[in-house]
C-alpha cells in the first residue's frame, strides 16, 4: 500500500499530493515523488491553497488552519503481514492437531509529516488531526470506520488500486516524535496506530455485479422455495457394506422452525443474474452484499441464493439442488425500506424511512429456515444468482443488487 493517500470515514487523513503543492508554493524542500494522478482520480482541481481549496482541516472560524499547508505520508506498515495464526494441540503419541485457523485484528502505523507555517498553526493541526482519527464529523459508530487507500499509484478512475478496510479506529496516537524548522516553518513528523477489526484488504466490487435490477421485471413462478432441498439426496458412505448394515441410527427429533418463518408455495418475481467465469477472481476469496430497495410497497419473503456455475451455463435452468452454496431469506421488509446484507463485515441493517434514519437488523434465515451463515466464495468459477419475491408484495420500484467483493489477507 502507499502512504500517500489515506481517507478514514469522511476525512482525508494524508494526501501527499495536496501537501506537496502547498508547501512549493512557500518555497520549501519538503516535495516528494508523490502520484501525480490522485488529484484527477479523486475529483479535486489543481490543488492552490488551503483556504481556496476548502482543504478537509480548513475552518473559516479559525483563522490559524489556514497555516496548515498539509499532511504528507512518510511510512506505513501492517499491511504486508497476514494475521492469520493457528495454536496446534499436542497428542499423547507424536505430532499434534493443527487447531482452527484465526484471524487477529490488524494494526496499521502511518507515520506523516504534518507541515505548519507557525506554532498556532501546528497546535491546531494536531488537534485537528486527532480529532479526524478519533471519529469523523460524518458519523461514529462502536464498529469504527471505513479506511480507504490505494495499493499503488492510481490512474484512471482508481477503481482497481483502491482498497477498503472496515471497523477502523484509532489504537495509539497522534504522538508527534520531532519537529523541525525550516524558514520558520514546522514540519512536524507525527505517527499513530490504527486497528481493523476486520483484518481483510477489500476491492471494489466486480464490475459486472454492480448494475440494479428492477425486481418486478423478473419472471412469474409458482414454487416453494424451500422445496428444491428435498431432492438433494445424501450419497451416502461409499463403505457401506450391503450385507451388513449398520444398526439403524434413533430418530432424531425435528428442527424447531420459527413460527415467522413462511413456507409453502406462492407466486413469486424471479430475477436470475449470470456472473460469467472470467469475470471471477483466481486466487481471491469474494464475498457477497446484497442491497435491496422495496420501492413503494412492503416486501415479503425476499430469497436470495447464489451457486457456483464454472462452465458458464444458463443460469435460468432448473437449479442443482446440492449445488446451492449461499442462501438468504428475510420474510418481511417494509415499504420505503432499505435493506443491506453486508458479507464484508458480516452485518445486516435495514434503514427505514417512515421512521425518519432508524436502523434496524433483520432476521435471516437460511433454506428451510435454519440458521444463517455468512458466505464466502473461494473457489474459481462463474456464478448464478437468483432472487425470489412475492409477486403480489413486489413494487413497481423494487430493486435489487447483489455485490461480488474480492478481499485479501495481504496487501
Amino acid at each position: 500500500m502507499i502512504f500517500d493517500y489515506a481517507e478514514l470515514g469522511c476525512s482525508e487523513l494524508i494526501n501527499s499530493v495536496r501537501a506537496t503543492a502547498y508547501a512549493q508554493a512557500y518555497c520549501l524542500p519538503v516535495g516528494c515523488d508523490a502520484c501525480p494522478d490522485l488529484p484527477d482520480v479523486l475529483g479535486h482541481e489543481p490543488y492552490t491553497d488551503p483556504v481556496t481549496d476548502d482543504a478537509p482541516w480548513y475552518d473559516p472560524t479559525i483563522p490559524e488552519s489556514a497555516g496548515i499547508l498539509g499532511v504528507m505520508g512518510l511510512d506505513v506498515s501492517g499491511f504486508r503481514t497476514s494475521t492469520i495464526a493457528r495454536d496446534p494441540v499436542q497428542l499423547v503419541g507424536d505430532g499434534a492437531a493443527l487447531g482452527v485457523a484465526r484471524r487477529a485484528h490488524r494494526q496499521i502505523v502511518y507515520t506523516v509529516l504534518l507541515i505548519a507555517l507557525d506554532e498556532c498553526a501546528l497546535s491546531y493541526g494536531l488537534g485537528w488531526l486527532a480529532a479526524a482519527l478519533d471519529g469523523p464529523g460524518c458519523g461514529t459508530s462502536c464498529d469504527g470506520e471505513v479506511l480507504t487507500t490505494y495499493a499503488c499509484c492510481p490512474t484512471g478512475d482508481g477503481s482497481g488500486e483502491r482498497r477498503y478496510l472496515y471497523d477502523v479506529g484509532l489504537l495509539e496516537g497522534p504522538s508527534v516524535t520531532s519537529v523541525d524548522y525550516v524558514d520558520d516553518v514546522l514540519l512536524a513528523r507525527v505517527t499513530f496506530t490504527l486497528a481493523a477489526a476486520k483484518p481483510w484488504i477489500f476491492r471494489e466490487p466486480v464490475s459486472s455485479t454492480t448494475p440494479w435490477q428492477q425486481l418486478v421485471t423478473g419472471a412469474e413462478v409458482d414454487v416453494d422455495p424451500d422445496e428444491i432441498y428435498g431432492l438433494c439426496a445424501d450419497p451416502g458412505d461409499c463403505l457401506d457394506d450391503p450385507t451388513c448394515p449398520l444398526p439403524p441410527m434413533p430418530v432424531r427429533p425435528p428442527v424447531p422452525v420459527d413460527d415467522c418463518y413462511p413456507i409453502g408455495s406462492d407466486v413469486f418475481r424471479r430475477t436470475v443474474i449470470s456472473i460469467p467465469p472470467e469475470d471471477m477472481y483466481q486466487w481471491l476469496e469474494v464475498v457477497p452484499v446484497l442491497e435491496l430497495e422495496t420501492g413503494g410497497g412492503e416486501l415479503r419473503r425476499l430469497v436470495v441464493r447464489l451457486r457456483p456455475n464454472p462452465l458458464g451455463g444458463d443460469c435460468s435452468d432448473d437449479p442443482d439442488p446440492c449445488g446451492i452454496c449461499a442462501d438468504i431469506q428475510i420474510p418481511y421488509l417494509p415499504a420505503g425500506s432499505v435493506l443491506r446484507v453486508d458479507g464484508r463485515v458480516r452485518r445486516a441493517e435495514v434503514q427505514c424511512s417512515a421512521v425518519g434514519a432508524a436502523t434496524s437488523a433483520p432476521v435471516i434465515y437460511a433454506q428451510q429456515g435454519q440458521a444463517f451463515e455468512w458466505p464466502v466464495l473461494d473457489c474459481p468459477s462463474g456464478l448464478c444468482i437468483e432472487i425470489l419475491t412475492t409477486a403480489a408484495t413486489t413494487a413497481a420500484d423494487a430493486r435489487a443488487r447483489v455485490l461480488l467483493v474480492a478481499r485479501a489477507d495481504v496487501g
